[in-house]
């Protein structure tokens, strides 16, 4: 798997080859840095070409060489720093409108980036202007997925902002530090300095979101608050005796068979050991498995709520369901036709969180997405 490492930066192009070095050198068991991208604005860009890039004296070269790196082995190059803002050249992030130029600039790239499945990302938010990695930290969390990393480097307090420590040699260098006036204030030795990354946790929205959207950020968050709002609000119960689906606020009645059939996805999903639903689809089933006299049996089960054993209802289904008698078609027209009549009764927010779902290309399992905690006995 591909790893690249997206920094935002501004005056100070240290924290780039900080955060390289640490998980190169410090980080134990090492991540290989196949590719480092910077998002900058124009005045930072000059600065990070002209101080890490510089053909005869750039410090990313200087790193390669002191820890004997191939230059070809890391993708780092003047094409690598993307300066922000577009045709606007956003010099400095300055006013509202420079910040959502950048906001949307930034959260798209991260949108671009994260649609590879063989990349991981790792985005560092430890230099740049503070939007700028609020806009880093929140453009993975709309669209990052698990083997994505959010990163924070940290540099011992004394080589903080000191414009000559760039990482740590393998060699022990004495860096002077002076004042404006040239005086020397204090000598630093690097063998006292320590690179760490703080690895941060995150909310990870992409599954609210269709990565094929061409949206502004603020419409992006609008979208997942307003998914986030619902799933946190909605529950769902079954009367059963009534033949009435309970979704959220909405009553919707089913025929005696599809209340039973529906009920029996929510049974399954309630019964699984996994504590938090997520994208975990372990209670799926297939149409086969729907066919299993275990699957009957619960039908049945359900079925007896509604009409009596003596009834001739309950009679017909029990022996309907004798040497499989149902077939395949049995299960898929009633699914189609419960998600039929939720549709005509509820938003398509809700349809999406309620409905039957279908996945897989080849044996097709169905569930219903609703998390378990949401479902009230």
């Amino acid at each position: 798997m591909k790893t690249i490492l997206v920094c935002v930066a501004g005056l100070t192009p240290q924290i780039i080859t900080e955060t390289l070095y640490y998980y190169l050198i410090e980080k134990k068991p090492p991540i290989w840095i196949d590719e480092i991208n910077v998002l900058t604005t124009s005045e930072g860009k000059d600065i990070i070409v002209n101080s890490l890039l510089n053909k005869k004296d750039g410090v990313f070269y200087k790193f390669l060489s002191d820890y004997n790196i191939g230059f070809n082995k890391i993708k780092f190059d003047e094409n690598s720093v993307i300066q922000l803002g577009g045709d606007s050249c956003v010099k400095d992030i300055a006013t509202d409108m420079d910040s959502a130029i950048i906001g949307n600039e930034i959260v798209n790239y991260v949108k671009n980036l994260a649609i590879d499945n063989n990349v991981r990302i790792i985005c560092s938010i430890a230099g740049g202007r503070k939007t700028m990695s609020v806009y880093l930290s929140l453009g993975l969390q709309l669209y990052g997925r698990e083997q994505d990393i959010l990163s924070h480097t940290l540099v011992s307090p004394d080589f903080e902002s000191i414009k000559d420590f760039f990482y740590i040699p393998p060699e022990e260098k004495i860096i002077t530090v002076k004042d404006k006036n040239g005086l020397i204030i204090k000598t630093l030795n690097t063998k006292n300095a320590k690179i760490v990354s703080s690895e941060i946790i995150f909310v990870r929205l992409r599954n609210f979101l269709n990565v094929k959207d061409e949206l502004f950020y603020d419409d992006l968050v609008g979208i997942v608050q307003k998914k986030v709002d619902y799933c946190g609000t909605k529950l769902i119960s079954i009367d059963l005796k009534n033949r009435a689906l309970l979704l959220g606020n909405k009553k919707v009645i089913l025929k005696p068979i599809e209340i039973c059939i529906y009920n029996l996805f929510l049974s399954l999903k309630k019964k699984c050991i996994q504590e938090f639903c997520g994208n975990c689809m372990d209670c799926y089933m297939s149409l086969n498995e729907m066919r299993s006299q275990e699957a009957y049996k619960s039908l049945l089960e359900f079925y007896n709520i509604i009409y009596s054993e003596n009834s001739g209802q309950y009679d017909r289904l029990q022996e309907s369901f004798k040497n499989d008698g149902k077939g395949e078609d049995f299960f898929s027209q009633n699914i189609s036709k419960i998600n039929k009549t939720l549709k005509q009764h509820l938003n398509p927010f809700e349809f999406a969180f309620y409905k039957i779902s279908k996945v897989g290309k080849y044996n097709k399992r169905y569930g219903i997405y609703v998390d378990k905690k949401n479902i009230l006995s």
